[in-house]
């Protein structure tokens, strides 16, 4: 399942967005998408360079239509180690809750 969420990450459309949104709403399917977003801010921590906008834009998602349980995990997980993938997830978070308020 990480596996076909993956890819869902990179485009974000809105049909991804639907598909990540029923994922994480099903107690049992959370786990494995808090696990794809976090292989998906690894991979860019890896990478040669840094695409912030496009995880801003994800944790910007998360932060305005997501659970507390969701957000929260992901920013401690986040904060646990603050690379700029990281920061940039943490920041987008901000400004979606920020949004949501």
């Amino acid at each position: 399942m990480t596996a076909y969420l993956l890819p869902h990450l990179s485009t974000f459309r809105p049909s991804d967005r639907d598909i990540l949104d029923k994922a994480l709403s099903d107690l049992d399917q959370r786990e494995v998408a808090l696990t794809a977003i976090k292989d998906f801010i690894i991979v860019w921590e890896e990478a040669d360079w840094l695409e912030a906008y496009s995880i801003e834009r994800i944790g910007k998602w998360l932060g305005k239509y997501q659970s507390c349980e969701v957000t929260d995990d992901l920013r401690s997980w986040a904060e646990s180690d603050l690379t700029e993938a990281r920061r940039a997830l943490l920041s987008g978070i901000e400004q979606g809750m920020m949004v949501a308020a």
